[in-house]
């Protein structure tokens, strides 16, 4: 593969009018041998539109069928997309710059004690345990807190560490985020455990039914919604400071790589970004 860029790269620097045919084709075969390598790591699925060599050819610039852009070496080993470096295994992309952050992630959240923590004990022997970043608000969340029962079954115990997406304080008026005063409501109850189920129970419901809302929607569904946003009204304004870690581990969850919630980290320090089934995280932790 080295062999043919460097023949790619001389033939655009010196080809004359005699070469342009050759110099044409090569983009061809290098795009064909490129895509042949991710097909291999990602599937069939996946098309490659255009590769041009960058960089003085140090770099390949591949960008696919959907005008997806990713860098690749020129031995088509490794690649980077969106500013993380992976390696094209025998077994699969592996992704260097998350292996490289695991053991520092591990250690990190080592260092949290559980009872900073809104912590779901696995029944019976603890096979597994996560560390998962969260928020009120995020759907996906909300759909994860359900599989906890099922999660702590199969011998997963589960850490919820605070993760308000809307930040700490508002940029614009300097207030603390609703996002903050509703994960700060649960770290400060005495059953942060029923808290973090209540609030994020009646946070699904209020978003659901505030899809259904119209000027036309059933009396009952109004009546529901209203009181609901009751209830949350009333737990935000009992949302007082306690001293909650949660701007310590929001400002962690930054450091740790966590862009977006739920995040999921393994006691190993890896990294699951999103929402997945019980038993298909299980299956992933090494669960049988």
């Amino acid at each position: 593969m080295k062999k043919t860029l460097m023949a790619l790269m001389c033939g655009l620097v010196m080809a004359g009018p005699l070469q342009a045919e050759e110099v044409k084709s090569a983009p061809v075969d290098l795009a064909k041998q490129v895509e042949g390598k991710l097909v291999s790591a990602f599937g069939p699925r996946l098309k490659v539109r255009e590769v041009a060599p960058v960089a003085s050819g140090q770099m390949l610039e591949v960008t696919l069928i959907d005008g997806t852009v990713m860098h690749m070496t020129p031995d088509t080993n490794n690649f980077i997309y969106r500013d993380e470096l992976y390696q094209l295994s025998a077994t699969g992309p592996v992704n260097i710059t998350q292996a490289r952050l695991n053991p520092k992630r591990a250690d990190k959240l080592a260092a949290v004690a559980d009872k900073d923590t809104v912590f779901f004990q696995a029944q019976g022997e603890q096979k597994a345990l996560i560390n998962v970043f969260t928020d009120i608000d995020c759907g996906y969340c909300q759909k994860l807190h359900q599989e906890i029962p099922r999660l702590n079954e199969l011998g997963v115990s589960v850490r919820y560490l605070a993760y308000p997406r809307a930040g700490i304080k508002s940029p614009q008026t300097g207030l603390l985020t609703q996002s903050y005063q509703k994960i700060n409501y649960v770290w400060c109850q005495d059953d942060r455990k029923q808290a973090m189920t209540s609030m994020k129970t009646n946070q699904r419901e209020l978003s659901l039914l505030g899809r259904r809302m119209s000027p036309s929607a059933p009396e009952a569904t109004q009546e529901q919604f209203r009181a609901i946003q009751a209830q949350m009204g009333s737990m935000l304004a009992d949302s007082k400071d306690c001293g909650a870690p949660i701007a310590a581990q929001y400002a962690l969850g930054g450091e740790l790589g966590v862009t977006g919630t739920p995040a999921i980290i393994t006691q190993d320090g890896q990294l699951f970004p999103g929402y997945m089934p019980a038993d298909d995280l299980a299956a992933r932790l090494g669960i049988n």
